[in-house]
């Protein structure tokens, strides 16, 4: 009785990742909305995605983070595994699949891992309703500590997490750590503004990611 040998083809996959924007409406999309909505997208754009192994195989999809609902944002990243296509091949097919507010930005191979994302700057405009508002006091507030409760029961001084602080009139340029050991939402920054104003309207954008070297992180 002969031998009979299976050969099995094995196709490469190489990691990609996709840099895009989240703003306008589209702020109000959740992560586990935006996970469906790239799954789809992506699918939809015929790209050649890796999938999971098991009983219920899955795409291989991975988000560097949750961005807050409500939060705008210039610079979110994804990652994905896929076949044959260049990068420039996959930002063409995807370029124009997804709904207003998503605008991919980039896509490509990338060389510096999510764990060396350190640093977070976003924009945050706001409207003080206090009478008593002026500027250089509003400097000063977070020059000393600012202590606030991130959740419930577990409070923290702002001035550990603000690497960078700038205002000027409506607008808080502010850089937080966002490393795997700390973490602040800036939502905690008007959480320190009503401690001595209130704070009427507000938005928050996030602007750009640092690496640990702290250049842009890519």
């Amino acid at each position: 009785m002969s031998e009979v040998i299976i050969h099995k083809t094995f196709k490469t996959y190489r990691t990609y990742r996709i840099k895009f924007e989240k703003t306008g409406i589209a702020k109000y999309i959740s992560h586990l909305d935006l996970n469906r909505l790239f799954l789809r997208s992506l699918i939809r754009a015929g790209i050649d995605l890796m999938y999971s192994e098991g009983y219920n195989p899955r795409p291989k999809i991975s988000f560097v983070s949750a961005l807050s609902l409500g939060v705008e944002s210039l610079c979110e990243f994804v990652e994905i595994k896929a076949g044959e296509e260049t990068a420039d091949d996959i930002f063409e097919k995807i370029k124009c699949v997804f709904p207003q507010g998503i605008n991919v930005t980039d896509v490509y191979e990338p060389a510096n891992d999510f764990k060396n994302i350190d640093r977070t700057r976003y924009h945050i405009y706001l409207y003080l309703k206090s009478n008593d508002f002026g500027a250089d006091e509003f400097k000063r507030l977070f020059e000393n500590d600012v202590i606030v409760e991130k959740k419930p029961g577990v409070f923290i001084n702002l001035k550990d997490y603000i690497c960078d602080l700038v205002l000027s009139e409506g607008l808080i340029d502010v850089v937080l750590k966002t490393n795997q050991e700390i973490f602040l939402n800036p939502e905690n920054i008007i959480k320190g503004v009503n401690l001595k104003y209130i704070v009427g309207d507000y938005s928050i954008k996030k602007i750009e990611v640092y690496d640990k070297n702290g250049g842009v992180f890519r």
